[in-house]
């Protein structure tokens, strides 16, 4: 029994892997890699896991998710293994035409 247990401990942690969240040095913007093996759902479960890390990562800055762009990623001979996923966090009720595309349009006393 606990050798079944440290296969699956194993198994689930070599399972999915992610570089975390980083700033893309753009104001509110991040980007978050990550990949899961086939096994357990490839470049699907790779994005719905990257979305569900966004939205809890804007949600404790008291901010709100705002999807940019992703990328399949991985190993692509196969079926994608991975995603790319490049999304803002802005204040809620900000218009969309109103958040800032560069540091140039951001305030100064925000950078």
């Amino acid at each position: 029994m606990r050798y079944f247990t440290i296969v699956v401990a194993t198994v689930c942690l070599a399972g999915c892997g992610s570089s975390g969240i980083t700033s893309t040095g753009y104001p509110d913007e991040f980007f978050i890699n990550l990949m899961v093996a086939p096994a357990m759902g490839g470049g699907a479960a790779a994005q719905r896991i990257a979305i569900d890390q966004a939205i809890d990562f804007c949600r404790d800055h008291q901010r709100v998710f705002g999807f940019d762009h992703s990328h399949p990623g991985g190993d692509l001979r196969y079926p994608p293994t991975g995603t790319s996923l490049t999304f803002r966090c802005v204040l809620p009720g900000t218009p969309v035409w109103q958040r800032p595309k560069d540091l140039t349009d951001w305030p100064a006393a925000d950078r």
